[in-house]
């Protein structure tokens, strides 16, 4: 379902609320499994305190949970029943707080180490990125890693055109200079982007990895032996042609 006018909170958090049974019904898949994993490339430790924004249930929010066992986990979504479920799957587990929020008014006493948006901003009115990205600036340290994950813009203007009925409430193509621009309106830096695939043969994916603009980095030179081995490694491979 998409829409040209803007969307009421309330009827976004009222889709989500009837969401959550095709999220029981899903459980966990490869891509919560996959999102994981390249959290962990991206640097996520056992200490870490991480918010992730737009949990659901908290399926891939129990793959944290499990993995920060020394750190601590904040889980916000905008469905009330989202919150409510995972809080139920939970029980009574320590070292994580589930909350309900549209991310506009966001406010908690402690920085974040990891900030996780899986599969979530394109599910976010565009207009409303740069003040997102203010919010989660506000949590973080010098050190801190924003991770997100979306769709590749291609797939969404596909599904727009040729099977709409699979989109969500909003679902947006966000092509990167729509997100660097509100990254870089509050201080932050693209370090990475990435596409990738993963259902499809094509790239159906996107990886970013957002980080601070206060911590300069201090360049490590590489092996001069090892640049030189790299050197010869292409000189033989490209022999032929030259």
């Amino acid at each position: 379902m998409m829409s040209s006018e803007p969307i009421q909170p309330q009827i976004v958090a009222g889709f989500y609320d009837d969401y959550t049974q095709k999220q029981q019904k899903t459980g966990t898949n490869l891509r919560h499994y996959y999102l994981f994993h390249r959290l962990k490339r991206a640097g996520l430790k056992r200490h870490h305190h991480v918010l992730e924004v737009g949990c659901g249930i908290g399926t891939l929010t129990r793959l944290i949970h499990r993995y920060v066992s020394r750190g601590h986990v904040v889980a916000a979504d905008i469905s009330e029943k989202s919150i409510e479920m995972a809080n139920k799957r939970f029980g009574n587990a320590s070292r994580i707080e589930f909350l309900v929020t549209d991310m506009q008014n966001f406010t908690y006493p402690e920085k974040f180490d990891f900030i996780v948006l899986p599969d979530v901003l394109e599910h976010i009115p565009i207009e409303q990125h740069r003040h997102l990205f203010g919010v989660l600036r506000a949590h973080m340290h010098d050190d801190s890693v924003i991770f997100i994950n979306i769709p590749h813009s291609r797939f969404i203007e596909y599904f727009k055109e040729n099977c709409p009925e699979k989109l969500q409430i909003i679902d947006q193509a966000l092509q990167a200079d729509l997100i660097v621009s509100s990254v870089c309106s509050n201080d932050l830096v693209l370090l990475r982007y990435n596409s990738y695939s993963l259902f499809h043969k094509e790239n159906d994916y996107v990886e970013l990895i957002i980080i601070t603009n206060n911590k300069l980095i201090k360049p490590t030179p590489i092996s001069s032996v090892y640049i030189i081995f790299k050197k010869l490694i292409y000189r033989v491979l490209y022999l032929a042609y030259f």
